[in-house]
């Protein structure tokens, strides 16, 4: 099985790195464009950039998204389809990170942490230490990149409710703050998934690696 993992902000495709898939498995974790050391143009939104990463996919692999990256991997998914989202919500939410944006709120979110806070408390205690070791530290510009890409954060409408002709896995962290129990439960009822619990934070693929797998492979329960 081939596996397309694409990762969210602030993350990179670091975040994959501890996963342990089985023999004849393989996973590909292409870097998200305007996230990594190419820089984040102005006119960076989220259409162009699932159709920059369109090309990757021919529906035959295992769709994986965290994030920001759960939305690109729901807006290139085919229709029967596999797909695994972590982490990431298709609706409302992503209309107040649009606001968030904005002043004078960007100030606070963007150039003040500049992602920092958002890898600190939305993880487990054990492993704050290596999320900012990993992800921490993106260049001087990052808090002006990150607003960028909050402004351009439009997913399409009723996107949840095209997966219904897939078939979807939510691999969830069940101490996630940023995306609560609720945002999972939403998601579960629109797009006709299944939740499984993971023992993590919001950063399940690198908290919970086995786990996660598990929800990969499909060895996992559902609780």
């Amino acid at each position: 099985m081939h596996v397309l993992a694409f990762h969210g902000l602030p993350t990179s495709p670091r975040l994959w790195e501890r996963l342990s898939l089985p023999e004849g498995w393989s996973l590909d974790a292409p870097p998200i464009p305007g996230l990594g050391d190419d820089g984040t143009p102005e006119d960076w939104n989220l259409k162009d950039c699932a159709d920059s990463l369109r090309h990757l996919v021919t529906g035959d692999e295992l769709l994986v998204g965290h994030d920001l990256g759960g939305v690109l991997a729901a807006m290139l998914a085919q229709p029967g389809q596999s797909l695994v989202l972590s982490g990431t919500a298709l609706g409302m939410y992503w209309t107040a990170i649009r606001m968030a944006a904005q002043p004078p709120f960007q100030s606070y979110f963007f150039q003040r942490h500049k992602g920092k806070r958002f890898l600190t408390r939305g993880c487990l205690p054990e492993h704050s230490a290596s999320l900012i070791e990993a992800f921490g530290e993106h260049g001087e510009d990052w808090g002006d990149r990150m607003r960028i890409i909050a402004k351009g954060m439009k997913p399409p409408r009723a996107l949840a409710l095209r997966l219904r002709a897939c078939a979807v896995r939510l691999a969830w962290g069940r101490k996630d703050p940023w995306y609560p129990h609720w945002i999972a439960r939403t998601m579960e009822r629109t797009t006709g998934g299944h939740i499984y619990w993971l023992e993590s934070g919001h950063f399940a693929p690198w908290e919970d690696p086995r786990g996660f797998t598990q929800v990969l492979t499909g060895e996992a329960l559902i609780a």
